[in-house]
């Protein structure tokens, strides 16, 4: 199932175009392909092209996706990709998010699409344009 990180909902659940194998990337009438999330294959891309993400960052970058609008904290965040409680001062939930920002961003000091809420946590926005 494909995802689209781009303008409109963040996922896009629509039907598979007819011929193409499963999981594989679709756009959606009226929006384009800028930024997909192919779960199948486990790849980002952004205008087609595919981002390099680890298994892991493509883990977290699914989970916030999954619950856009949503605030997750650190301790949530790694709960659902690793199932582990963060230790006291463990901050690499917050450089996998920068690294994911550096992937799929157009501007990774300005995130658009995930966003940090101080003291709280991240949220993937629902709308993008």
């Amino acid at each position: 199932m494909t995802a689209k990180l781009g303008r409109g909902p963040p996922w896009d659940h629509g039907r598979h175009e007819p011929g193409a194998p499963s999981g594989a990337a679709h756009a959606c009438a009226g929006h384009g392909p800028r930024r997909q999330l192919d779960r199948g294959a486990r790849a980002v891309r952004v205008d087609g092209t595919e981002r390099s993400l680890t298994s892991h960052q493509f883990t977290l970058l699914l989970a916030l996706a999954e619950k856009a609008g949503r605030v997750l904290s650190r301790d949530a965040l790694m709960d659902l990709v690793k199932g582990e409680t963060l230790e006291a001062f463990d901050r690499s939930i917050d450089v996998h998010v920068s690294r994911i920002r550096a992937a799929i961003e157009d501007d990774p000091r300005k995130p658009r699409r995930i966003l940090t809420v101080r003291g709280a946590g991240y949220v993937f926005a629902r709308q993008q344009d």
